[in-house]
């Protein structure tokens, strides 16, 4: 898949789950990241676990204290390299 292709299905992607409520954005990104090969690490359910939530999608990678922060940031982050970085005009 070349990098432009990747970006465009980035796009498509983060339009698509504007359109949902949280826990369908939750359902559509474990299905994306299940799909696409993606990583979903959650930290062992032990007490006192130091390790984050981490998602990886799309050569965008993020990471949380739960799941839900890590959504968020990787969201914010898939959004700043998506749109940001567009051309103006694009």
């Amino acid at each position: 898949m070349t990098l432009d292709a990747l970006h465009n299905r980035l796009a498509a992607f983060l339009t698509n789950l504007e359109c949902l409520d949280p826990a369908g954005q939750r359902d559509a990104l474990v299905s994306e990241i299940v799909e696409t090969g993606g990583r979903y690490d959650a930290p062992p359910e032990t007490p006192h676990a130091l390790h984050l939530f981490e998602i990886s999608l799309h050569g965008v990678s993020a990471s949380g204290h739960d799941e839900a922060d890590a959504f968020r940031a990787w969201k914010r982050a898939a959004r700043a390299v998506t749109f940001e970085s567009a051309p103006a005009g694009a």
